[in-house]
């Protein structure tokens, strides 16, 4: 099994473990994942998201060569700027969903670690006669995500930058190498918990003191490590799709609602398409939602709300669920999934069938949060 830098520290922190993400031993939780979870909506956490791939592209041609077969506008980002953007198949299927930051001589793709093999060989395939270098960073650096009203705050004093909070999304800031940090740390603004938050992206050798300095300077804000269970409660709150569960290669980004991934106006990519064709042409089939269920969150129901579990609408199958959590904002169950178009309005009544029933759920449009 896969382990992170943080693995040891982890470890004596009292973490329990367990397998994600195609065979990455990760920090499920630290004290339980409820407290997790309140102390991102309330504070700050921190969590390592080593696990996620880093890919970098360098080269003249970079911006020009990605621009062409990703879904989003790449030439035009400067120095600091990032956008999201899909990569797809020629039928439009989504094989990886990128987040995209341009540096002073380089381009870097984080992106979910189901995706890295594919995206890499789909990538290498592309260079022909482009004066550009692809590589895989991801054992050489690390990654640490900062979460929370305060993560700002705290963010900035670690770094010593200022005006964190102003950063536009997948927008990032460099920190140079100095006496305290060896390596530089990229800082990106990305919102996935619902929450102000930001990935501090540095070479392994650093990540134990940036993660030790942000715990210590965190004190002052109550910060909070936090594990992949909370990270995963915060992210179905927000709505926000990922790779493994909603987004999958036999999803269109349309069906997921990921517009902002796509540049209309720019030429051909690969999909471009059938994406296209979908959007001015006709309509998705089907689209994410997301549903609360009835069942009282403090009964002693113990129905599974799983993964793939299907969706019904009286007796017709209408989709199928993605993911599932008790959202502890919320105080209920919640899930994500794929319905078709006659009860994706917002107050839908569905059913879902659990481990041992099915239980009645109302459809709601995303975010949760408000």
């Amino acid at each position: 099994m896969k382990t992170t830098p943080f693995h040891h520290i982890h470890e004596l922190l009292g973490a329990t473990f367990a397998e994600k993400h195609q065979g990455w031993n990760i920090a499920a939780h630290f004290t339980d994942p409820v407290s997790e979870h309140h102390a991102v909506r309330n504070g700050v956490g921190v969590a390592d998201v080593s696990y996620r791939s880093r890919h970098q592209l360098t080269g003249d041609d970079r911006a020009k060569f990605l621009h062409r077969i990703i879904s989003n506008d790449i030439e035009t980002l400067s120095a600091g700027q990032g956008t999201y953007a899909t990569l797809l198949t020629h039928r439009g299927k989504i094989i990886a969903d990128l987040n995209i930051y341009a540096l002073e001589d380089a381009i870097v793709i984080d992106s979910a670690p189901e995706t890295a093999e594919n995206l890499f060989s789909e990538l290498d395939k592309y260079i022909i006669a482009d004066d550009v270098e692809l590589s895989d960073l991801t054992a050489e650096t690390g990654g640490i995500a900062v979460h929370g009203p305060k993560s700002s705050e705290l963010v900035q004093s670690v770094l010593s930058v200022s005006n964190l909070a102003t950063l536009p999304e997948r927008h990032s800031c460099v920190r140079k190498a100095d006496a305290s940090f060896a390596h530089p740390i990229v800082c990106m603004r990305t919102d996935t918990t619902g929450e102000v938050g930001y990935m501090l992206y540095t070479s392994a050798e650093v990540l134990t003191s940036l993660w030790e300095a942000l715990i210590t300077e965190g004190s002052q804000f109550n910060v909070q490590p936090i594990g992949w269970n909370a990270l995963e409660s915060l992210r179905i709150e927000a709505g926000i799709p990922r790779y493994g569960t909603e987004l999958t290669d036999a999803v269109i980004p349309l069906e997921a609602e990921l517009e902002h991934a796509i540049d209309f106006e720019k030429g051909c990519y690969i999909g471009q398409e059938i994406v296209a064709r979908m959007k001015y042409r006709g309509h998705p089939n089907r689209l994410l939602r997301g549903m609360e269920i009835d069942d009282n969150p403090t009964s002693q129901d113990n129905s599974e709300l799983r993964s793939g579990a299907p969706i019904f609408n009286g007796d017709k199958e209408v989709g199928w669920v993605t993911s599932a959590t008790f959202a502890p904002t919320l105080g209920k169950k919640i899930a994500l999934g794929y319905v078709r178009i006659a009860v994706t309005e917002a107050g839908s009544r569905v059913q879902i069938e659990t481990s041992d029933r099915r239980v009645d759920a109302t459809v709601v449009l995303l975010p949760f949060l408000a």
